[in-house]
């Protein structure tokens, strides 16, 4: 896949997920990056695709559409902006869930880098970006 293919999939990829943005209790953090329901992407998962990128005090996951509401009760999330969120969920519809993140313990490599690369933060981004060429290298 090209760079130009990268783009084109970047630009199909870009409403994978609705993004809600939540602040949990810094206890609770562990809890939720560690919940089942939820699929590490982004800063979460940077480290098992290879990033050396370290994620902090947040999470950032891919979730169900039909568990949303049980999570966030469960672990008394509160909505957010995004300079006071600590948590970002990525909603999908269950059938997406279904077919390609249940039982995943991160989300795919591409998936991951995407996220990366949509993130304010500039060395989260070039993060992202920098494993979208690895994988587009790879791929040729």
């Amino acid at each position: 896949m090209s760079l130009e293919g990268l783009g084109a999939l970047a630009q199909r990829l870009e409403r994978r997920a609705e993004v809600a943005r939540f602040r949990a209790h810094p206890g609770e953090i562990a809890r939720v990056h560690a919940d089942r329901r939820l699929v590490a992407s982004g800063v979460s998962a940077a480290r098992q695709v290879g990033l050396d990128v370290v994620a902090g005090r947040e999470v950032d996951g891919y979730v169900s559409a039909s568990v949303l509401d049980q999570l966030v009760v469960e672990h008394g999330l509160a909505p957010a902006s995004m300079s006071e969120a600590n948590i970002a969920l990525r909603i999908v519809p269950g059938d997406v869930w279904e077919d390609f993140l249940a039982g995943r313990p991160h989300a795919p490599a591409a998936v991951v880098a995407l996220d990366l690369a949509e993130e304010p933060d500039p060395r989260s981004q070039a993060a992202g970006k920098g494993l979208l060429a690895r994988l587009e290298r790879e791929a040729r």
